[in-house]
């Protein structure tokens, strides 16, 4: 048995991982404040068994960089969360631990199961074979083929029991990060004007579409475009969430790329994170798009953890 914390922790941060007598997995992370009490990032309290702790270990610093300080696990968590969070779905449905979307907006990443739970695999409720069962009767009534989002290394088992179900890897996704301090301003170019709005424009309609107008107003935001002679050619968004700003839609037309606008536009977005005092960024980019892989790594973003999208093998994935 594990000798639990003591007088000698309290007050100090830990992190705290339990196995309970079913076999079921979870960590704490949080300020100690009695002998069974943690108190988490957030605020609230939470409670655990001593008898059920499996390890547990001071944490002495945690860093403040993008993509560093507590246990990966944890961040990966902590990460999909803000993603989640600030592009919501038009219809999510819980199930224990695991989060289950269906938009109409992204075929992809918000049509699919997400698991936040501890591992194995997220904790949805019930025993796999009949959380999988779930998935696929939500999917099936939102009129979407079933998929799960896996994010990797957190769930390796569970994505292995998928790859033994039948389940195909659709897509991946590499989750980036930065400091925005690494993204400082850029000496204004006179060919471009950038706005920067709390609301979309039309300007920043006519390049990303109006159909995603059900989805924009359902979490605060800020919606850039750059303009050429009064023309849209590029736009992005950033949301914010916890500690950090989650970039999305960053898209320039075809016909002005290579000439340095994506940078603009993440340089441009870095700004406003600094205005809102945000000083991490993250963002999530398929990982065989490679044109924009480079220009993350081009300005430094580091690779934090994969999503790896897998669905039913007789299913086929709608085209993004």
């Amino acid at each position: 048995m594990i000798s639990p914390p003591g007088a000698s922790q309290l007050g100090l941060r830990l992190t705290i991982a339990l196995r309970d007598s079913q076999g079921n997995t979870a960590e704490l992370l949080g300020v100690l404040q009695e002998k069974c009490t943690i108190k988490k990032r957030d605020g609230s309290l939470a409670t655990f068994d001593p008898d059920s702790i499996t390890h547990w270990r001071v944490v002495t610093e945690v860093s403040k960089k993008a993509g560093f300080g507590a246990p990966l696990s944890m961040r990966i968590r902590d990460l999909e969360a803000a993603a989640a969070t600030t592009w919501p779905a038009d219809t999510t449905e819980e199930f224990g631990k695991w989060l289950l979307r269906a938009s109409k907006d992204n075929p992809l990443l918000q049509n699919s199961g997400l698991p936040t739970g501890a591992r194995p695999f997220g904790e949805p409720g019930m025993e796999i074979e009949s959380a999988l069962i779930n998935v696929e009767d939500f999917y099936r009534r939102n009129a979407f083929p079933p998929a799960i989002t896996v994010p990797l290394p957190a769930y390796t088992q569970l994505d292995e029991y998928l790859e033994t179900q039948g389940w195909n890897v659709a897509a991946e996704y590499s989750f980036m990060v930065i400091d925005t301090s690494d993204l400082q301003p850029l000496k204004q170019d006179e060919r471009f004007t950038t706005t920067i709005s709390e609301v979309p424009t039309d300007a920043w309609f006519a390049i990303q579409g109006q159909e995603l107008s059900d989805n924009l107003y359902r979490y605060p935001a800020n919606y850039l475009t750059i303009l050429i002679d009064g023309q849209s050619v590029a736009s992005g968004r950033i949301a914010f969430n916890g500690d950090w700003g989650v970039i999305t839609h960053v898209f320039v037309k075809s016909e002005h790329r290579q000439q340095g606008i994506g940078r603009l536009i993440m340089h441009a977005l870095a700004d406003t994170a600094r205005e809102q005092n945000c000083r991490k960024l993250t963002l999530q980019v398929n990982s065989n798009d490679f044109p924009a892989m480079s220009l993350c790594e081009s300005l430094r973003f580091r690779f934090h953890h994969r999503d790896r999208c897998r669905m039913s093998l007789t299913h086929q994935f709608p085209n993004s």
